[in-house]
């Protein structure tokens, strides 16, 4: 029985061993059978906090500077989107455009403060310049001196070109420029606008004799663009050369074309200048700093009345070309006699020169308040008709010497009435 019993023991223990390293295997396979799926869902949650780290870096780095550069500049960048596609349809996807949207949302709540903040100042620029105005021409009505009127008069060209910034600025913010006119012969018109900028000594306008007239509510829009226009052309141009201006007749209405001798724009510039002439979804944050409301506020009136303006290096001097193209739909038969300068719907301005000799007719009123030339120093009188029936222009001593008689001529004529103001300023 010993010996039996000493063979059944290590068969026992051996029995015990195997059965032990079954249960063992069994055991480590299934623990690693139960293992993969969470290794595997590690390594997906790692995947994923890998991916959502990445579409932070991308957030930062490249979606938010995007828009921001798209908010600031104008660009009209868009967004780049997510890094991985994948990630669009999550809640972390949506939760990334969300942010996005808080960007815009915070642009767009600046940019109405920022328009409802420059818009009152506008208005009351505005309304303290034609205060100003007024206030002038009554003293233009209490005094004779010539060189104290001459003052005056610059005081009040200097008041026409604050009233221009003011009414740019409005209309920049989405606003009315705020006068009204009665139809004002296109010459006049071009005349309003050359009184309203600095330079106005130095444009040429080649008349052109026609009988038309722009329509009433366009003349405001018409005389701010054309002045923004003409200011750019003196300012980026030699204060030696003269900006020409001249009207050409379309199969459409006609065109007004503005030449200057300075630099002409490089491609950059050209594709700037017509984003912010053709740009209608423009904030305040794509003029710059500091600010250009010129090119914004011509291509915001040309929408909103219907005419055209376009700006290329395509002068015949070298500088920059813009044309204002007025279709019909904008023009109507012109008056048979023009209104006396200052009256209603006839822009006040310096009369723009010519470039030819001669020295300055002075002018006395007739009994009715307009100008009436008598010669002083020459012998040709600027403004005549030559032979062919076209009528020359003064020169811009003449020009600028005539404003004496122009101040002279409103108070003549405010002696026969009240005076009348040329329109009203919309709030």
């Amino acid at each position: 029985m010993s010996t039996l019993g000493q063979n059944i023991v290590p068969w026992t223990l051996a029995l015990l061993f195997f059965c032990a390293a079954v249960a063992g295997g069994w055991g480590w396979r299934l623990s690693r059978e139960r293992r993969r799926p969470l290794e595997r869902e590690v390594r997906r949650q790692r995947e994923t906090l890998r991916v959502r780290d990445e579409e932070l870096r991308h957030l930062l780095h490249h979606r938010a500077p995007a828009r921001i550069a798209a908010t600031s500049d104008g660009s009209g960048g868009t967004d780049p989107g997510p890094l991985h596609p994948k990630v669009a349809d999550t809640g972390f996807g949506e939760a990334l455009d969300g942010v996005l949207r808080l960007f815009d949302d915070a642009a767009r709540q600046a940019e109405e403060n920022t328009q409802g903040l420059l818009l009152a100042v506008a208005r009351k620029l505005q309304g303290l310049a034609n205060t100003q105005q007024v206030k002038l021409t009554e003293m233009t009505r209490r005094h004779d001196d010539p060189d104290f009127l001459q003052d005056l008069m610059d005081i009040d060209h200097t008041t026409a070109q604050i009233l221009r910034r003011a009414v740019g600025i409005a209309v920049v913010c989405q606003a009315w420029p705020g006068r009204q006119h009665n139809a004002t012969p296109v010459y006049d018109v071009v005349r309003g606008a050359v009184g309203r900028i600095l330079d106005y000594k130095r444009i040429h306008i080649a008349r052109v004799e026609d009988n038309r007239a722009v329509d009433g509510r366009a003349v405001e829009g018409l005389v701010v663009a054309l002045a923004e226009l003409l200011e750019n052309a003196t300012r980026y141009s030699s204060p030696a050369t003269m900006v020409q201006v001249h009207l050409q007749l379309t199969y459409n209405g006609l065109a007004i074309v503005i030449e200057d001798a300075g630099v002409g724009l490089n491609a950059a510039d050209r594709e700037r200048v017509a984003r912010l002439l053709n740009q209608s979804d423009f904030s305040i944050a794509h003029l710059g700093s500091p600010p250009q409301f010129g090119l914004v506020a011509c291509g915001a009136l040309a929408r909103r009345y219907g005419f055209g303006v376009s700006v290329d290096s395509g002068s015949a001097f070298g500088g920059v070309r813009a044309v204002v193209n007025v279709p019909s739909a904008l023009l109507t038969e012109a008056p048979l006699t023009p209104p006396p300068p200052g009256s209603p719907g006839t822009p006040a301005a310096p009369v723009p020169a010519d470039t030819g000799a001669g020295a300055r007719p002075v002018r006395d009123t007739t009994a009715g308040g307009l100008p009436r030339r008598r010669r002083t120093r020459s012998d040709a009188p600027p403004g005549h008709r030559d032979e062919a029936g076209q009528q020359t222009l003064p020169t811009p001593d003449q020009a600028a010497a005539s404003l004496d008689a122009f101040v002279r001529g409103s108070r003549s004529a405010a002696a026969a009435g009240p005076p009348h103001e040329e329109g009203s300023t919309e709030s």
